[in-house]
């Protein structure tokens, strides 16, 4: 076995070949609007939204063929992208979500430049032995078990090379097909705003440095709750592009077995969705990466929380806005959730200045049987399905809503947390948890 790192690959070469790819799916996707809208003159207007929703397929599984053959950044951005299930169409999301499963591992050797780059090139003489097989892998980084010298178990998360240099291009090109599609109902200044939170939040996602620091702040937050295990930063042997922390072992939520009892579950899905809302509405600053892998549960009921590389800070003002926001929906009142979603800008009232008075009725009724007084049973709660239901009959009122950038993050958390409970088949009362918390003054 050789530490010499592998002879590039002419980098410039690559990249006109990514851009050459992205910018045929953005041609493809170009041809099939023009084609569609060419057709729809001769639609029904009853067939224009089974017409919309098969478009919205085609563009998404076109997508997601494209970045899925590509990896590296662009597959990152894709992934990303699929998880905003409150801003994209139904039909497009479920297309991109195969995008969301891990990616297979590279050879180590790949990783050599990175870790020497961070480490010099003695960077072995800082470990007794290292697992050159992959603990866990994704598409921009992957994990590996060490050993330092001192005898502590650590892992390493390295950061494939070249990934760093492809994000913008590759936003840009995806931003010209989601717009040539039509598919985000928001104008051109908030389709900016929304492409550049993205771009923001992929941006610090590569910087470990800045992971590192989160990394930090989460734990001295989280040191009142020793149920919430959090990795230590072994800061000697980090870098931007290498991150070097503690080896802190738990069960996957995704394979937890006999020991795991219903109580347990119970537990750990309340310790899950306290944690969350106390870095939401206490921190003002969240969590935001809700991959099931990110998680792990130890049977003395500890709650394992891994890779910081994508957190949301929260401006002051929004937390107290999205926190009358939520004591509206626990209220049921829905003139105060239209105002509070006014406030907080996801309401296009130039669009639809009003809505029919009955509209907030059932999303009120969904909230109040999630959001209640004694245990839902995730297992079997199908609120995904309500969801989507209820928003195909909002379908006509879809434009009087727009995204609202500085929550996109947080509702790609949340929404994906959703899963996470039911993975656990967990049961809880969320509304003694959530309402001390939405009703505490917000600093």
């Amino acid at each position: 076995m050789t530490d010499t790192p592998p002879e590039s690959s002419a980098p410039s070469r690559r990249a006109g070949s990514r851009f050459l790819r992205l910018a045929g799916m953005t041609a493809r996707i170009s041809s099939d609007v023009a084609r569609d809208r060419w057709q729809r003159l001769w639609h029904r207007d009853e067939d224009r939204t089974a017409s919309d929703a098969a478009l919205y397929s085609r563009i998404g599984r076109d997508i997601a063929q494209t970045l899925g053959e590509m990896k590296g950044a662009v597959m990152k951005v894709g992934q990303v992208v699929s998880q905003y299930r409150d801003v994209l169409p139904a039909e497009l999301v479920d297309a991109l979500t195969p995008l969301q499963k891990d990616s297979p591992p590279r050879p180590f050797a790949e990783l050599l430049p990175r870790l020497q780059q961070a480490l010099g090139k003695d960077w072995r003489d800082h470990f007794s032995d290292i697992d050159e097989t992959a603990l866990a892998s994704a598409s921009i980084a992957q994990v590996h078990r060490a050993r330092t010298r001192d005898g502590s178990a650590v892992v390493l998360k390295i950061q494939y090379p070249g990934v760093e240099e492809a994000i913008d291009s590759d936003l840009k090109q995806l931003r010209l097909a989601l717009k040539i599609a039509r598919v985000l109902p928001v104008s051109g200044h908030l389709l900016d705003a929304l492409f550049d939170e993205i771009r923001a939040s992929l941006e610090r996602e590569l910087d470990y440095g800045l992971e590192a620091m989160a990394i930090e702040r989460f734990r001295q937050f989280h040191a009142d709750q020793p149920q919430v295990v959090i990795p230590a930063v072994i800061a000697p042997l980090s870098s931007r592009h290498v991150l070097t922390l503690s080896h802190e072992p738990g069960d996957p939520l995704s394979s937890l077995d006999a020991r795991y009892d219903q109580d347990r579950r119970d537990a750990l899905g309340r310790l899950l969705f306290d944690t969350l809302a106390r870095q939401l509405y206490q921190l003002h600053c969240l969590h935001c990466d809700p991959h099931p892998g990110n998680f792990a549960a130890r049977p003395d009921g500890s709650l394992v929380v891994y890779d910081f590389g994508c957190i949301k800070e929260l401006p002051d003002t929004l937390v107290q806005d999205y926190a009358a926001l939520t004591r509206a929906a626990l209220a049921g009142d829905p003139a105060a959730v239209e105002t509070g979603l006014i406030r907080l800008g996801a309401r296009n009232t130039q669009h639809a200045p009003s809505l029919p008075g009955d509209f907030y009725q059932p999303w009120l009724q969904l909230a109040g049987d999630v959001l209640a007084d004694s245990p839902v049973d995730f297992a079997t709660m199908p609120l995904a399905e309500q969801v989507l239901r209820l928003s195909r009959k909002a379908l006509p009122q879809w434009r009087a809503f727009q995204p609202v950038p500085d929550l996109v993050l947080v509702n790609r958390a949340l929404g994906g947390h959703y899963w996470n409970l039911r993975l656990l088949g967990a049961r809880i009362a969320m509304r003694p948890l959530l309402l001390p918390l939405a009703t505490a003054p917000q600093s």
